[in-house]
């Protein structure tokens, strides 16, 4: 849109845009004036304009343009968007001035109605990877527009692209690192070590092992588990010593670590940090950990630190902080703390530490003889039990109500646990309002915690800070949202950011909260859908939802294990539509055996980037080890407990790892240095009659599916995962929900190119008659819907009423329709 210079340009059917109006089109127009015919009637909306007036507020959309051809033929702009992306984008940056961020385009798009939020979202996805090599688009920090017809692309522009995969990055900056200054792909090549994978960021070590330490240190430390991980990768393959570094190199680590200790998040990554720098001898940690001793905050940090290392790392450690502690401050509190800390790891007595620590720590010992004061046992006396020192016992329990209710606004995070409840409860006050004709805009100073611990909405909200989504009228579908997104800021204990779904937190929530209930997810799922005309109508209708899911767990936490129980297995895996057009291959694989109430499911999903071997064959071998391991131990499985059900699965895992790894070397001839090796998710169930053994690593997914829905009983293990935690720390004031390369999968090595197998996420439950386990790849949940919750509501339709074989390849085939651009595997198992 531009100006309008001369009057002479303005004539019938021409479209004018006005900022505060809209869009309008001329009907007649001569040199005095026109008349308009807008696009949105109004009463206020003037049908003549004066020339004058048409020349000062007014602007032209140039015929044929993006803006006159969604006024004139909508439907055929809404096809060329479809059919070329790049294009329809050029014709609408060509038609806005100045560069344009990504919500402009968003606001443009989704306000001329040519697709809805959710339709921009996918489309951008698809958009994106078609943009990094289009010479049309210049990329400038966080905004796009388009490039003068005499500039031609330079590849620091390139760089500049915000929207690239960090894998594409560091391929671009290495392609052109003798063409762009050296600040320039430093930057580049340290963004892609951030955001990067273990395999990105073997590639951005190489590129870089020659630039000075200190410079790539400082240029990876940042906010966000991201940047802890990139620093640790750093510490540990480069091949850096620690006194080779510059004192103030080693300060900014330190205050990187301690920056966290007062957000109330958990403080894994910065332990991890924190014990990946004693194992390089960084100087001053220790002191650094002594001065943190005296906040909550900072003896969670000493936890999680002592928790990352190996025990005699630990061991070692913790004595020499008590040390330190008990030289400078005996008597106050923190060496009191870490002297119950250190009894209570090691399950020793006081006089026993000391006669243990006489020779090699003897000040420690006569200040444990002296000084030490031993933990009373306070409200726990009478069962004689002590739960440990402060900062040891987390969130597992809710802490205890007073007599009156409390506002969302004064009440610190409740556990996973407590959803149900809580869930119950809000849902049957919403119903009790929405019944006598009330909305009620749910807000955290309108919904409170009452003494028995439900949720009720006691008063009326403002409903300009309900949460209910920014476009959304007030109405009961939105008070179930508003609900819904005040029960996952009471798990989370942060408030949720109003311009993002809250539905994208559910792939990660129990990354989080890891002690959800399994059916906890499916009323939350239902009322967070996009649709508010997908959501539940009423509160009566979400109570009815959380009622069959508090009904399913009273009889989960009451059903006796049934060792004799059989199941049956219904699966089936396609290439993918898209794929199968290009001619790939299918780097799914998934492995199902039966024998007898015995039972075990795979499902790999081969990692595509691999340049050492390939993702196919690490599926392949992923999925016959674990089923060789699994027959071969079935008798011993049948006489098994569920803690040595569980070690069998660990343990076969980690000697699935080591044969990808050992493939890989082969593959590599022994060379790995700046190569990407081959890798897989994996999702392994295992079936003991009724009782189920879960273990997950990566991003594909288990559904447990019953008359309550479709509830997500898995995390991804991703980036996006991993900044969840980092925002829960207050390290950033909004979550950036992309991010899909992996941090748990199997084919890992360590920083000295040794097999090394990342720890899995277990989970157990009783299968109940009626529910069915829902096991697929990333490429059934990517392409049956795009919002989880569309995921969860094509899963609940395509198994009803179909039996397990037809179920399976239903969801395949929804998969398909829905663009069909991954390999897709599905499986189906229920109780016979």
């Amino acid at each position: 849109m531009r100006p309008i210079r001369d009057m002479e340009e303005v004539r019938k059917g021409t479209v004018l845009y006005h900022s505060a109006f809209g869009f309008a089109q001329v009907n007649t127009a001569d040199h005095n004036g026109v008349r308009l015919r807008w696009e949105q009637p109004g009463e206020n909306l003037p049908e003549h304009v004066s020339a004058a007036n048409i020349r000062k507020v007014y602007a032209l959309c140039p015929p044929g343009g993006f803006f006159h051809r969604a006024f004139h033929e909508p439907l055929r702009l809404q096809e060329l968007l479809q059919v070329d992306p790049p294009t329809g984008l050029a014709q609408l940056l060509e038609d806005l001035s100045g560069p344009q961020r990504v919500q402009d385009l968003r606001d443009w798009t989704v306000g001329r109605e040519l697709m809805s939020n959710e339709a921009f979202d996918r489309w951008w996805e698809v958009l994106n990877p078609l943009l990094i090599e289009d010479p049309r688009f210049l990329f400038e920090a966080e905004t796009m527009s388009l490039r003068p017809l005499t500039e031609e692309s330079s590849p620091e522009s390139r760089l500049l692209n915000p929207h690239i995969s960090p894998a594409r990055r560091l391929d671009l900056a290495l392609s052109h690192r003798h063409e762009v200054s050296r600040d320039r792909f430093m930057g580049a090549v340290l963004a892609a070590w951030r955001e990067g994978g273990p395999q990105v960021r073997d590639l951005a070590l190489a590129a870089l092992r020659n630039e000075p330490a200190d410079q790539v240190f400082q240029g990876l430390i940042g906010p966000g588990a991201d940047s802890v991980g990139a620093v640790i990768h750093a510490i540990r393959r480069g091949g850096w010593e620690a006194s080779d570094i510059h004192p103030e190199t080693h300060r900014l680590l330190l205050e990187r670590i301690l920056r966290a200790i007062d957000g109330g998040g958990p403080l894994d990554a910065e332990g991890r940090l924190a014990a990946a720098l004693v194992r390089w001898g960084s100087p001053d940690l220790a002191r650094a950990l002594v001065s943190a001793a005296d906040c909550e905050g900072g003896k969670r940090l000493i936890i999680a630190t002592l928790d990352a290392l190996p025990a005699h790392r630990a061991d070692a450690l913790e004595v020499d902080l008590l040390d330190e502690l008990a030289r400078s401050t005996p008597q106050e509190d923190p060496t009191q703390w870490m002297a119950d800390l250190i009894l209570h790891r090691r399950e020793l007595s006081a006089d026993e530490l000391a006669r243990a620590l006489s020779a090699t720590h003897p000040e420690v010992s006569t200040w444990l003889l002296v000084d030490y004061s031993p933990p009373t046992l306070g409200d726990n006396e009478s069962t004689g039990t002590y739960d440990g020192p402060a900062g040891m016992q987390g969130l597992k329990e809710d802490l205890p109500l007073g007599p009156d209710p409390v506002p969302l606004s004064a009440v610190p995070r409740r556990s996973g646990a407590s959803v149900l409840q809580l869930g119950l409860s809000i849902a049957r006050s919403l119903a009790q309002h929405h019944n006598a004709g009330r909305v009620v805009h749910p807000t955290r100073d309108s919904v409170f915690l009452t003494p028995d611990a439900g949720l009720e909405v006691l008063a009326q909200g403002d409903a300009a800070t309900s949460p209910r989504p920014l476009t959304e009228v007030p109405s009961a579908r939105s008070d179930i949202y508003a609900a819904a997104v005040l029960l996952l800021e009471l798990l989370l204990g942060r408030s949720w950011p109003r311009n993002l779904p809250a539905h994208k937190v559910i792939p990660s929530l129990r990354h989080v909260v890891p002690d959800l209930l399994p059916e906890a997810l499916a009323p939350l799922d239902a009322a967070l859908h996009p649709l508010p005309s997908a959501r539940p109508e009423s509160g009566l209708q979400w109570l009815v939802k959380w009622q069959l899911a508090a009904r399913a767990q009273q009889h989960r936490a009451t059903a006796s294990i049934e060792p004799t129980a059989q199941v049956r297995v219904g699966y089936d895996t396609h290439i993918g539509r898209v794929k199968t057009l290009l001619s790939q291959t299918n780097q799914d694989a998934l492995t199902v055996m039966v024998r007898d109430h015995q039972a075990l499911v795979v499902v790999c999903d081969g990692i595509s980037t691999a340049n050492i071997g390939s993702g196919d064959v690490a599926a392949s071998i992923t999925t016959q080890v674990l089923g060789n391991l699994w027959e071969q131990a079935t008798q011993r499985l049948d006489k098994a407990t569920p803690q040595e059900r569980q070690d069998f699965l660990e343990r076969s895992l980690r000697m699935a790892n080591q044969a990808v790894c050992e493939a890989t070397m082969r593959f590599a001839g022994g060379q790995l240095e700046g190569r990407v090796p081959m890798g897989t998710t994996a999702i392994v169930a295992m079936f003991h009659g009724n009782d189920v053994q879960i273990a997950t690593l990566g991003d594909s997914r288990v559904y447990l599916v019953g008359p309550y829905g479709a509830s997500l009983i898995t995390a991804d293990q991703n980036q996006a995962g991993e900044r969840i935690k980092s925002w829960m720390r207050g390290e950033f004031s909004w979550w950036d929900p992309s991010g899909s390369a992996l941090v748990g999968y199997i084919g890992h090595f360590d920083e000295w190119h040794r097999p090394a197998a990342l720890p899995p996420v277990f989970t157990r439950l009783r299968l109940l008659p009626g529910e069915r386990l829902f096991m697929s790849s990333d490429g059934i949940t990517d392409y049956v819907g795009h919002a989880h919750p569309e995921v969860v509501r094509a899963i609940e339709e395509g198994l009803a009423g179909r039996p397990v074989d037809e179920a399976a390849r239903e969801m395949v085939n929804r998969a398909n329709r829905g663009g069909g651009g991954d390999n897709l595997t599905a499986t189906v198992v229920e109780l016979i």
